[in-house]
């Protein structure tokens, strides 16, 4: 090894290679014997990844974090995801006149992967590589709903639901009842939870093999977006949905 490496630095980059490569997940006595280091230098490395987002710690086992999806859309990934469904998305958002977006799961948060602009003057701002906690974000009950609707009381002790607005979820039989509705409806209402100034629905974008792969949604502020709006816009969203599930089969 060169005098200028770094060898906990080389070591970090080998075990973030080493979480994404994994065919499953891994523990951190599985990511130290497979690595050939200390138990202890993997535990101080996975920390602070952990804490810069770029690893996520759930069930003794290392995730892939926000942080490293974050970089890698500012890369210009190529995942099939984005570019296909962007011109779905300013339909989306030239139908309702709202922001529309699109989100995929990370860490038991929505990260935003592609964003269409309203055309009008009063818009919401969201940019592709924010993440939100799903607890308060209409893509994030998506995820919650289709696809941990069984590690609930698992997120509640990892991370809790805190509170952002007087109108936010915060216990557990609260976040379950949310979730049972977005089931229900077929998409789910950030009914200003996350600002109070701030309405958004999502509906699941489902891959060929029937899981959620992805939500589609809208934001807008509740001013333009009101509440008697919603089963109209749900309407579009879920059509739009549909599309982005087309387009990724193949089939449009």
């Amino acid at each position: 090894m060169s005098n200028y490496v770094i060898p906990s630095l080389n070591s970090a980059c080998e075990i973030l290679r080493l979480i994404v490569d994994s065919p499953k997940t891994l523990s951190r006595d599985q990511i130290a014997e497979m690595l050939t280091i200390p138990r202890s230098s993997a535990y101080r490395i996975l920390q602070t990844l952990k804490c810069a987002e770029m690893v996520v710690y759930r069930n003794r086992k290392y995730y892939p974090g926000p942080g490293l999806y974050t970089l890698s859309l500012k890369l210009n990934s190529t995942d099939r995801l984005r570019p296909l469904c962007l011109p779905v998305l300013h339909s989306l958002a030239k139908i309702t006149g709202y922001t529309a977006h699109i989100a995929v799961p990370s860490g038991y948060r929505s990260l935003l992967v592609e964003v269409a602009d309203s055309q009008n003057l009063l818009r919401v701002a969201s940019r592709a590589g924010s993440t939100a906690p799903a607890h308060v974000s209409a893509t994030g009950k998506v995820f919650l709903a289709y696809l941990w609707n069984d590690e609930l009381d698992m997120i509640e002790s990892e991370t809790g639901f805190s509170r952002f607005t007087t109108r936010t979820h915060t216990t557990l039989d609260e976040v379950k009842n949310e979730i049972q509705c977005t089931l229900k409806r077929g998409y789910g209402v950030d009914d200003r939870e996350f600002d109070d100034g701030v309405r958004c629905l999502a509906a699941p974008v489902f891959n060929a093999s029937a899981t959620v792969s992805a939500a589609i949604g809208v934001t807008a502020p509740v001013g333009h977006f009101s509440k008697e709006n919603i089963p109209e816009v749900a309407a579009i969203v879920k059509k739009h949905a549909q599309q982005c599930y087309m387009l990724l089969k193949g089939e449009l």
